[in-house]
């Protein structure tokens, strides 16, 4: 796993238990964690993930942000086709972090996010490195090539 990450933790465990760590959360999370995101997690639940976040009041279009907020409402899930005649999938999560709401914009394979419960109503999700858009419904935000969706506990 990264070097970087278990630096965070290297006064609490070895590197193969940080290692075994990262490995079972992306088994307990089905596959839909890489390894970045499964280490990001460990990081947080022992206290070392140390990420800024953004109000989304204050968010501005085509920047890059990480935002944490309380999901308000999922709309259903769609299908469609691309224009290179490809499916697609892709829900909308209205989030919620008390300064204002913005749309986090989950494609393809982060709907299962949704499907298998872990982002839900009431739920507190942190989205780190996503793209903020403005549109004509407001601000926008969606995960990055590098960008993660955690959903907290």
């Amino acid at each position: 796993m990264a070097s970087a990450d278990y630096a965070k933790v290297k006064d609490l465990m070895t590197q193969d238990e940080f290692d075994s760590r990262v490995k079972s959360k992306v088994s307990e999370w089905a596959g839909l964690l890489d390894g970045r995101t499964a280490a990001m997690t460990v990081l947080d639940e022992l206290g070392r993930l140390d990420v800024p976040f953004n109000k989304i009041a204050e968010l501005e279009d085509a920047e890059e942000v990480s935002v944490r907020g309380e999901v308000t409402s999922i709309s259903p899930i769609r299908s469609f086709t691309r224009k290179t005649g490809e499916s697609g999938r892709v829900v909308n999560v209205q989030l919620d972090d008390g300064s204002g709401r913005c749309t986090l914009v989950l494609w393809d394979d982060d709907v299962r996010l949704v499907e298998q419960n872990y982002v839900r109503v009431g739920r507190m999700v942190r989205a780190l490195d996503c793209y903020v858009r403005k549109s004509n419904f407001g601000r926008e935000i969606s995960r990055g090539k590098f960008g993660t969706v955690l959903a907290e506990d």
